[in-house]
């Protein structure tokens, strides 16, 4: 749960994120040392709240969005009555923050089902150690500096989350015939198929011809 919020912390803008479940508890929390833990409970309850009783008049919530001067809330509900709450600036890449807790969220899930939770409150709240370079045993030596470049582009667009959406990728286009630098288009046409976000797709090509040329 730590590392997973941690992806999330790390994106652009975003300023804390916790895990509320359905026992009204805390999961997991990345949240900065300011809010102590009663106030993250206390938050999570009235969000809670709000989404019991939207409920109770038949809506259906997949993301909610509270707007501030300064702050904006997005609680995207779990399963089994859990919620995501991230809390962000009111600037933050909104496509962004929803693909990576759409690709997140199930991982999530698994871990409130198997009880495992984030660090304590106020706890620390460390960097990750930075994913490992692309090395794939079937990419040659000459290939792998561009597929850096190519993961770099793709990190400018969707955040920490491109290491693992590169090296699944890779797999995929690697079935496709043997990876060369005449067959990079179709690795771009895949990771544009991961992004599903048109801006976001266009941020990545844009950044992509500007590293490779």
């Amino acid at each position: 749960m730590d590392s997973l919020l941690q992806e999330i912390n790390m994106l652009p803008s975003v300023l804390g994120c916790f895990v509320f479940n359905d026992e009204h508890q805390i999961a997991g929390s990345k949240m900065p040392p300011i809010f102590k833990e009663n106030n993250i409970t206390a938050i999570g309850n009235l969000l809670s709240r709000i989404i019991q009783m939207g409920t109770m008049a038949e809506f259906v919530f997949t993301d909610i969005e509270i707007k501030y001067n300064e702050s904006l809330i997005v609680i995207t509900p779990l399963s089994k009555g859990a919620l995501l709450v991230i809390i962000c600036e009111p600037s933050a890449n909104k496509s962004l923050i929803n693909m990576t807790t759409g690709m997140l969220s199930r991982d999530i899930e698994a871990a409130i089902a198997k009880g495992i939770t984030g660090a304590p409150v106020g706890g620390s709240t460390a960097a990750p150690e930075p994913a490992a370079p692309v090395q794939e045993a079937l990419i040659d030596e000459a290939l792998a500096p561009v597929l850096e470049n190519v993961k770099d582009a793709l990190a400018q667009a969707i955040g920490p989350i491109a290491g693992p959406v590169m090296k699944d990728t890779i797999e995929i286009w690697a079935q496709q015939g043997t990876p060369s630098a005449d067959t990079l288009p179709a690795l771009a046409k895949l990771l544009c198929d991961e992004i599903n976000d048109k801006e976001l797709e266009k941020e990545f090509m844009a950044e992509l011809k500007t590293i490779t040329g």
